[in-house]
């Protein structure tokens, strides 16, 4: 597979923090959303020694919520997986809090939609959509993205894994990283340190 210089976000992570921050990803994702089975949790403690930009996932929550944690945490990019309208990312944008807005579902919005959340969000992340919010393992329509014109970089998720990921060569230059989440964990919160490495050897 050719190298594609991809991003690569690890999230949902809770069980095995530190093997996860030795592969050196971009990024990791915490859920602060507590009916996802990947919830961190209230008494999370984060690990002081990561390099990796630090993403906070939520889901709906309240503005002050989301700031508070925020801060708590030190978070370099909140990402909102639910129905936060662009007012709600206006909020946040105006405290210079950087936002990664999660379009779920194949029908994606349209251009019009698209364009009007760009000002107030750092990057797009398009992923499946079912009842819950995230790491379901559907693969995303990846075919939906060669037609797309974003004004923002583009974060792919949904069912990413071993076997299909070198189907994301043809589009890898309309896509600035890939979001893995529960294809490559042992149980929700507990990531496959092995799965993980091989992803990383074949992209990067």
């Amino acid at each position: 597979m050719p190298k594609t210089g991809l991003k690569i976000k690890v999230c949902g992570l809770r069980d095995n923090i530190l093997e996860v921050a030795a592969l050196q990803p971009d990024m990791m994702g915490f859920i602060f959303f507590p009916k996802s089975p990947r919830y961190v949790g209230k008494d999370f403690i984060m690990p002081e020694v990561l390099t990796a930009l630090k993403v906070g996932v939520f889901v709906n929550q309240p503005v002050m919520e989301v700031k508070n944690i925020q801060k708590k945490y030190q978070l370099d990019y909140l990402q909102l997986h639910g129905d936060e309208n662009i007012d709600y990312c206006v909020e946040l944008k105006s405290n210079a809090l950087k936002i990664i807005k999660v379009f779920a579902g194949n029908a994606l919005p349209g251009q019009v939609k698209l364009d009007a959340y760009a000002p107030f969000i750092d990057y797009y992340l398009f992923d499946t959509k079912l009842t819950q919010h995230g790491g379901n393992g559907i693969a995303f329509d990846w075919s939906v993205i060669e037609d797309q014109k974003l004004k923002k970089p583009l974060i792919l998720s949904g069912g990413i894994n071993l076997d299909n990921v070198e189907e994301l060569v043809p589009i890898a230059d309309k896509i600035y990283g890939i979001d893995l989440n529960s294809k490559f964990e042992i149980e929700p919160g507990l990531k496959d340190i092995q799965k993980l490495e091989e992803l990383k050897s074949k992209i990067s």
